[in-house]
C-alpha cells in the first residue's frame, strides 16, 4: 500500500487548500531506488499536524480518550479562515492498495460561532484499478468503517508505521504490556493462523454433532463403552492433577520461605530495598486474594457460565410457546359463541339430509366468516410444535433463572496476570539493586525452585488440556446417549468428512508450530543484524537479543545478568526500537508506508549516519520523514537527496499566521 496525496482545507495552520503529493512511482522505487519523501519545517510549522491527521483519517478515535479527542479538535479550524467567516474545515487522504484500487478518505468538521465542533462527517471514495468511475459513500456506522479500513491498514499495526521518532522508545518501554504483545503477535500474522485452527475445530465439532444424530440406536452400547473408558481416564487425570497441584504448592511455599529469608537480608541493606520488599509482600497478598476470589467465583458460578447460552435459548423457546398457548386460549374463547350456534344449527333436521363431509364444510366456512367478521387476530401457526409441557411454577423458575456473565472471571484473571507481571518486575528490581549482603544463594535457590514450578505448571497445563478434552468428550457422549435418534445425514459420508477434518487439524497444528518458530527466528535474526549496523556501543553489553518466546527485547551485562532497558539513554532506546520495527516489518505480511516525525533529533552524528545509510532507504517502499532544520543538515543533504524522490518545505508565515507547503527542503535541497 502507498499513500498518494494529503489535502488540507483550512485545517489548523494550513490556510486555504494545501496539498502534498506523496506518491512514488514503481519505476522510481525499483530502478532508481528512491523511497523517501522529505518534509522539513521549523517547530510549529505543522509537521506533527501531518502525522496526526493521517492517523485520525485512518483510525479516528480508536486508542484515544474522550479528553484527548476534545483537546485535539478544540481548535482545528484555521484562525484566519474563521475570522473571515468560515465555519468548516476538512482533511482528505488518497492511497493506493496492493490490488491497485485508489481510496480517498475524507473528514469534514463543522463549527459554531464559538469555534466549537458541532459535528463531523466522514466520506469514502473508491476507484477500482483501471476504472475512471468511482463510488462514494457517507460513513454513518463508524464500526463498519473501522472493519473496512482494517482490511488494508490494521489498527494494531499503527504504532509500527506511523510514529513520532522521539517517542519511538515507548515501543521498548511498553514491550511487556499485553496490548503490545498482542499487536506484535498480530503484525507477524500468527493471529490469522490460530483463527484458522479455531474455524477448522469448529467445523469438526459440527461434524461430530451430525454424526451423533446419524448414529442410531445401534450406537448406544458403543457410546456406553466409550463413556466408561472416558470416566476411567478422567479419574486418573484428576488424581494426577491433585498430585501436581500439591507439588506446586509445596514448591511455592519453599519459594516464599526463601524470598522471606532473602527479604530479611535485603531489609538490612537499604531503604530502597525495604520499600521494594514491602511492595512485593503487598502484591503477593493481593495475588493470593485475587486467586482465591477467582476460585470461589468459579466454584459457585462455573455451571451457569458454561450453560448460559443454552439457558437463553431455552427461555426464548419457553416465551414463544407461552405466547402461542395464550393465543390459542384467546382464539378458542373468541370462537366459543360461534361453535355453540353452529352445533345447534347442524343438529336440526334438514331435508334432504346433508352428508358428514358437507356438515364439516359448512362448519369450517362459517368459522372463517366468523373470524373475518369479528376481526379475530389470535392466529396460531399450523406447523408450530410445542416442545415443552411444564407447569406454571416450572415456567416461572426457568424464566427467572439467572445467567452468569464470564466478564467477572475475566477481570479476576486479568488482575492475576497483572499482579504476576508486577511481581516479576519487582523481582528484577530486587536483583539489580546495590547489594551489601550476599543473596546469591537465595537467588539461585529461587531460580531452581521457580524452574521446578514452571516445569510442574507446564505438565499441569498439558494435563489440564487432556482433562478438559476428556470432560468435553464425556459431556458429548452423555448428550449422544440422551438424544440419540435415527434421523440425520449419511453416516459413512459424515465419518469420512470428520476423518479428513481431523487430518487437516493435525497438519495445521504442525504448520502453526513450525511457522511460529520460523517467524520468531526471522525476527530475532533481522533484529540482531540491524542492531549490529545501528548500534555504536555493543561492547558495553554482554549480549543484546530478542526473546522469541515472549516477543521482547532483553539486555545482559558482561556477566550475562539481565539489566533494565529503562536505564539506557533515549538515543540507545531509539536505536533498539528502530531495530525491532525493522525486524517486525520484514517478518510481517503487510506492505505499509512509514511516516516518521523528527526521527533524528536526539541522535548523535554516528547514529544519524547509520540510520540514513542502512535503515530508511531499505525500511519500506515509501518512507515519509518529517524533520526540523537541525536534523538533516548539510552533512546529510547529498545522501538524503540521492534516496529521496521529493522534498517539501513547510513555510510558516509569521505575519499571516499560516503555513504554505512549498517544493524544496530548507535552503539545502532544490525542488
Amino acid at each position: 500500500m502507498l499513500l498518494k496525496t494529503l489535502k488540507f482545507y483550512n485545517y489548523k495552520t494550513y490556510y486555504g487548500i494545501q496539498e502534498i503529493d506523496l506518491y512514488i512511482p514503481k519505476k522510481v522505487r525499483q530502478e532508481e531506488l528512491q523511497n523517501i519523501i522529505l518534509l522539513g519545517g521549523l517547530n510549529g510549522a505543522g509537521k506533527t499536524t501531518i502525522l496526526k491527521a493521517i492517523l485520525y483519517i485512518l483510525f479516528g478515535k480508536r486508542g484515544m480518550t474522550d479528553l484527548e479527542h476534545k483537546r485535539l479538535f478544540s481548535n482545528v479550524i484555521n484562525n484566519t479562515f474563521f475570522d473571515e467567516g468560515g465555519r468548516e474545515c476538512s482533511v482528505s487522504l488518497s492511497l493506493e492498495t496492493d490490488s491497485g484500487e485508489e481510496w480517498t478518505l475524507g473528514i469534514k468538521w463543522f463549527f459554531d460561532q464559538n469555534k466549537s465542533v458541532t459535528h463531523e462527517e466522514r466520506e469514502l471514495e473508491i476507484k477500482k484499478a483501471g476504472s475512471k468511475m468511482s463510488k462514494k459513500a457517507r460513513i454513518e456506522n463508524i464500526e463498519v468503517y473501522n472493519r473496512f479500513i482494517d482490511r488494508i491498514i490494521p489498527y494494531y499495526a499503527a504504532p509500527f508505521f506511523i510514529f513520532d521518532g522521539e517517542e519511538i522508545k515507548d515501543i521498548i518501554l511498553r514491550q511487556n504490556s499485553n496490548e503490545m504483545k498482542a499487536a506484535i503477535h498480530k503484525i507477524t500474522g500468527m493471529e490469522a493462523y490460530k483463527q484458522l485452527l479455531v474455524d477448522i475445530r469448529s467445523l469438526k465439532n459440527s461434524l461430530e454433532k451430525k454424526l451423533a444424530k446419524s448414529a442410531g440406536q445401534v450406537k448406544l452400547s458403543t457410546f456406553q463403552t466409550q463413556l466408561d473408558e472416558v470416566n476411567g481416564t478422567i479419574t486418573i487425570l484428576e488424581s494426577k492433577k491433585d498430585t501436581l497441584n500439591a507439588d506446586i504448592r509445596k514448591f511455592e511455599e519453599l519459594i516464599d520461605k526463601t524470598k522471606e529469608k532473602r527479604s530479611k537480608k535485603i531489609s538490612r541493606n537499604s531503604k530502597s530495598r525495604e520499600s521494594i520488599v514491602k511492595q512485593q509482600s503487598r502484591l503477593s497478598t493481593e495475588l493470593k486474594l485475587a486467586t482465591d476470589n477467582l476460585n470461589e467465583f468459579l466454584n459457585h458460578n462455573m455451571i451457569n457460565i458454561i450453560v448460559g447460552d443454552k439457558i437463553s435459548k431455552l427461555k426464548k423457546q419457553l416465551k414463544l410457546e407461552n405466547e402461542v398457548s395464550h393465543k390459542k386460549i384467546l382464539r378458542d374463547a373468541s370462537l366459543t359463541p360461534y361453535r355453540k350456534f353452529i352445533n345447534q344449527l347442524l343438529n336440526k333436521s334438514i331435508t334432504p339430509p346433508l352428508s358428514q363431509e358437507q356438515l364439516e364444510q359448512i362448519s369450517k366456512l362459517g368459522e372463517d366468516i366468523w373470524i373475518k367478521e369479528n376481526a379475530i387476530k389470535h392466529s396460531v401457526p399450523e406447523d408450530f410444535n410445542e416442545l415443552h409441557d411444564i407447569s406454571n411454577n416450572d415456567y416461572s423458575f426457568l424464566i427467572n433463572l439467572a445467567i452468569k456473565d464470564k466478564t467477572q472471571a475475566a477481570n479476576y484473571i486479568n488482575k492475576i496476570e497483572r499482579l504476576k507481571q508486577e511481581l516479576e518486575s519487582l523481582e528484577v528490581e530486587i536483583r539489580n539493586a546495590p547489594e551489601s549482603v550476599n543473596i546469591d544463594e537465595e537467588n539461585d535457590r529461587i531460580d531452581l525452585l521457580t524452574k521446578a514450578v514452571g516445569e510442574k505448571n507446564l505438565r499441569l497445563k498439558s494435563l489440564m488440556l487432556r482433562l478438559n478434552n476428556a470432560l468435553d468428550e464425556r459431556a458429548n457422549i452423555k448428550n449422544n446417549i440422551t438424544r440419540l435418534s435415527g434421523h440425520g445425514g449419511n453416516l459413512e459420508e459424515l465419518m469420512e468428512q470428520s476423518k479428513q477434518v481431523s487430518k487437516a487439524i493435525e497438519a495445521m497444528d504442525q504448520y502453526v508450530t513450525e511457522i511460529t518458530t520460523l517467524k520468531a527466528t526471522l525476527i530475532k535474526e533481522e533484529f540482531s543484524r540491524m542492531l549490529r549496523q545501528l548500534f555504536r556501543k555493543q561492547d558495553e553489553f554482554g549480549n543484546i537479543e530478542f526473546d522469541i518466546n515472549t516477543y521482547s527485547i532483553r539486555l545482559y551485562n558482561d556477566r550475562m545478568k539481565e539489566i533494565s532497558i529503562q536505564d539506557r539513554s533515549a538515543g540507545e532506546m531509539q536505536m533498539i526500537s528502530s531495530a525491532l520495527i525493522w525486524a517486525l516489518t520484514k517478518a510481517s505480511d503487510l506492505s505499509l508506508p512509514m511516516v516518521i516525525d523528527t526521527p533524528l533529533g536526539r541522535l548523535d552524528s554516528y547514529h544519524r549516519n547509520h540510520l540514513i545509510n542502512h535503515y530508511y532507504k531499505e525500511l519500506s517502499e515509501q518512507v515519509i520523514i518529517l524533520s526540523t532544520d537541525t536534523e538533516i543538515t548539510q552533512e546529510y543533504v547529498k545522501l538524503m537527496e540521492s534516496n529521496s524522490y521529493k522534498q517539501y518545505m513547510l513555510d510558516y508565515d509569521e505575519e499571516k499566521k499560516y503555513t504554505v507547503i512549498r517544493d524544496g527542503y530548507f535552503q539545502f535541497v532544490k525542488g
